[in-house]
């Protein structure tokens, strides 16, 4: 069994070798020159937390023979297909686990989790979000295909592991807007580079982000608007926007974000968010 501390899952160098189908002795050596970051137990032995593991494999475009070793055993069969009509297909079928074995793959693979984000999913879920329009099942549809999505990438999130000491990032979408996934995927994607993300969701008020800021005092605040913002809601955010400290960056995305956009930097897909997320990680924002 996997070593675990502090609840991190570790895996031995027996465990990752055999999972990438290479000799124990190559992947020693490998940790030994640096190249995979690993820990000692008071006997001497080599663990290797799966975070910094799966940093290695997507960094080299390394194999993976034996995902189940990983923790990851959906990533191999159906899943690996690699159409994006058959992902569309997973969600429509509301299979959480060839949802998430099929990003997971990809995620190895070297994807980042932005382009992941902006790519396969944004294309699947809008058009999944049509179908409403033609077939009497379609909201249903939707609902379950919307789960299994934030199920898939709850999965990713846990690849992330930003480190306990890192600076914090603060999202929400507004009050009266539903939507759930568009803010936890900005959420998982800010922490993919190094942020400690709170995401307070869906239909937020004010009052409650302006409570989470004070708790919280974050670097980031991200506001994520795919519902129509009503003119009296959008000038109550801006106005907490506007008020915020200037060391925070703060920024607005999402299909109906267009009334925020004077209030905040304005963000179109996830990689534009991922690059501010990660110039404030490096200090340069």
């Amino acid at each position: 069994m996997p070593w675990h501390h502090h609840d991190v899952r570790m895996l031995s160098t027996r465990e990752l070798a055999d999972a990438m189908g290479v000799s124990e002795s190559s992947l020693k050596r490998w940790v030994d020159a640096g190249r995979i970051v690993a820990a000692r137990t008071e006997g001497g032995h080599r663990r290797i937390a799966l975070a910094d593991a799966v940093r290695f494999i997507r960094t080299t475009r390394a194999p993976v023979v034996r995902p189940e070793l990983l923790g990851m055993p959906e990533v191999n069969g159906p899943a690996a297909d690699p159409g994006d009509d058959s992902f569309e297909r997973w969600l429509t079928d509301g299979d959480p686990r060839l949802v998430r074995g099929w990003l997971l793959a990809r995620y190895l693979a070297g994807a980042s989790i932005a382009e992941l984000c902006d790519g396969p999913v944004r294309s699947a879920m809008h058009s999944i979000g049509e179908r409403w329009r033609h077939q009497a099942d379609g909201i249903f549809i939707e609902h379950r295909a919307t789960d299994a999505c934030v199920q898939a990438i709850a999965a990713l999130r846990a690849m992330a592991a930003p480190p306990a000491v890192a600076p914090i990032a603060l999202g929400a979408t507004p009050e009266n807007d539903p939507y759930i996934l568009p803010s936890f995927m900005a959420a998982t994607v800010v922490e993919s580079v190094g942020m400690r993300a709170i995401n307070l969701g869906p239909d937020t008020p004010v009052s409650a982000m302006e409570q989470a800021y004070d708790a919280n005092r974050p670097t980031l605040v991200w506001i994520s608007a795919s519902a129509v913002v009503s003119p009296g809601r959008a000038k109550a955010i801006g106005g907490w926007l506007a008020g915020l400290p200037a060391a925070t960056v703060a920024v607005v995305g999402g299909r109906n974000h267009a009334p925020l956009t004077g209030y905040a930097r304005s963000v179109d897909t996830m990689v534009e968010l991922e690059a501010v997320a990660t110039a404030i990680v490096r200090g340069t924002s």
